[in-house]
């Protein structure tokens, strides 16, 4: 029987319709519903959806020109892939999901969607990998299939959430109600001695005095409850509510002030209600024990492993061959940083400043601050006994023509005075080299026959396109593997006002790779 497909509504005649003949082609729904929704966008005469071709050529583009047309053939519309579908929207209701509120997350029914289109789901011995695994959407879906699933994650926020997972398997629910139903009787007005939230400069003034009094009261109860496993939940429960109850709301690269902050702020900004602590934290333990009651068993414990540290040393210790598919989405080019958009929930787990800068410095270069890891890299190769493994990593870099084009643009840029931040260049190049050393592993971990299914986005930068995803198939290329599809989203990404101001508006593509071992 062909495997269920959740991502899009089909009637019940013409679904049972579709599941015959994707049987009679060997294929999931999944798959041929894709590839009949391509063929129609193709061959409309009036296209809603992006047209699918290079900016305008010019003598400075002409490598991007030719990786375009290289890749041409495989870029195509895929109408099923909304940016609801792909981004954690989705996921704010979903039991398990709502924990947390990730922003980077995509959502379980994009994984399951793609699950299904690479003809996989009737295999039950599957070992799936997400070296960027976040709050582990790729892994909870790919256990829920009783695959097994390895996670790479290095932000502990991250790291709490799939620990969350791994709690919630194990305690007993009923203990954790009881200790929630005590929670009824706590002294709101009696703190924890000597507790003050561990503020960093960027989160001063995030929360009222009244909010952190009630945060104070809590973990003095926490503090009393003698089951791990529970007293965790509690703790996580407050971890997951901080934004909510906090003057700031998380935007783009920023945290972004509420005016009742006290902050000197350029631009008013009122995020609405804010709750107070007491009921939020209330709220979420109620979805938690919803949550617990209706749980699958331990399927996710049993199924997952979770790797904590950067993908960057992990990839290059893991086994060649090991994994059957990769499905994963890495931190964008696009300068931002987690280290400020988490602030409050890092500083709540306990990172001061210094941890915060090691912290920034050891993520995926995404930011202007980024320095380069080649050194660190090199020698960790060399000390791995791989060394001629990394001069690959580094020839594929230094001969990719539109990464290097780009580059070449952007120090002009900067040596004319003209970029908003001269330390771009430094971004672009660190965040490539580290992205071709990911992408030659996952070719290496993966087994002959597998997937890699990556989603990302293009970026721009003082008017230049950097197609992330023809860059990044390049280097697929390079390191052996066949790029299947590169498919792209109905609406893409516009590029920031001020970029829209001085060079016009121009819709960026977000895409998902297929890449193939063969």
């Amino acid at each position: 029987m062909a495997a269920k497909v959740v991502s899009y509504p089909i009637p019940a005649g013409r679904h049972h319709r579709l599941s015959e003949e994707s049987l009679a082609e060997g294929k999931t729904a999944g798959t041929l519903m894709t590839e009949l929704l391509e063929a129609a966008v193709s061959q409309r005469q009036h296209v809603r959806y992006p047209v699918l071709r290079p900016a305008e050529a010019t003598p400075s583009s002409s490598a991007r020109t030719r990786l375009y047309e290289h890749f041409a053939s495989r870029l195509a519309v895929n109408p099923l892939l909304t940016r609801k579908l792909v981004s954690f929207q989705a996921s704010k209701t979903t039991p398990f999901y709502r924990w947390l509120k990730y922003k980077e997350a995509f959502s379980p029914e994009l994984v399951d969607y793609l699950f299904d289109c690479l003809d996989v789901a009737r295999n039950e011995s599957l070992h799936v990998l997400d070296p960027f695994a976040g709050t582990g959407t790729a892994l909870t879906r790919a256990s829920a299939r009783r695959w097994k699933a390895t996670g790479i994650e290095l932000l502990p926020v991250g790291v709490h959430a799939l620990h969350a997972r791994f709690v919630a398997d194990r305690v007993n629910p009923r203990v954790f109600q009881r200790a929630v139903e005590t929670l009824r009787g706590i002294d709101w007005h009696k703190p924890k001695p000597g507790w003050r939230f561990p503020h960093v400069r960027i989160t001063q003034d995030a929360f009222s005095p009244a909010t952190e009094a009630q945060m104070s009261a809590y973990l003095r109860f926490l503090d009393g409850i003698a089951d791990v496993d529970v007293r965790f939940l509690l703790w996580f429960a407050c971890l997951s509510v901080l934004e909510e109850v906090s003057f700031t709301r998380k935007d783009g690269q920023y945290l972004r002030w509420d005016n009742r902050s006290g902050r000197t702020l350029g631009r008013p900004f009122d995020k609405g209600a804010i709750p107070p602590f007491k009921d939020a934290v209330r709220e979420r333990l109620a979805d938690f024990l919803a949550d617990l009651q209706a749980r699958n068993g331990g399927i996710f414990s049993r199924n997952v492993e979770v790797m904590e540290g950067s993908c960057l040393k992990e990839l290059p210790k893991l086994p060649e061959a090991e994994f059957d598919l990769v499905l994963t989405s890495p931190p964008y080019c696009n300068r931002y940083d987690y280290t400020r958009t988490y602030a409050l929930e890092l500083a709540f787990c306990g990172s001061g400043e210094d941890d915060l800068r090691r912290l920034r410095q050891t993520l995926l270069s995404a930011t202007v601050e980024n320095k380069s890891k080649r050194a660190e890299l090199s020698a960790l190769y060399a000390q791995l006994g791989a060394a001629r493994r990394y001069g690959a990593i580094e020839q594929a870099y230094e001969q990719q023509a539109a990464l290097q084009e780009v580059l070449g643009l952007l120090i002009a840029a900067r040596e004319r005075d003209e970029l908003s931040n001269p330390n771009v260049p430094a971004l672009v190049a660190n965040y490539f080299l580290e992205m071709a050393q990911v992408v030659f592993e996952l070719a290496r971990v993966l087994k002959p026959g597998g997937h890699v299914v990556m989603v990302n986005d293009n970026v721009r930068y003082h008017g230049e396109e950097v197609p992330v995803d023809l860059i990044l198939s390049d280097f697929a290329e390079s390191a052996g593997l066949a790029v299947e599809k590169l498919w792209v989203l109905p609406r893409g990404k516009g590029n920031s006002s001020q970029q829209m101001g001085r060079w016009g508006r121009q819709e960026l593509r977000k895409c998902v790779y297929i890449w193939k071992r063969p």
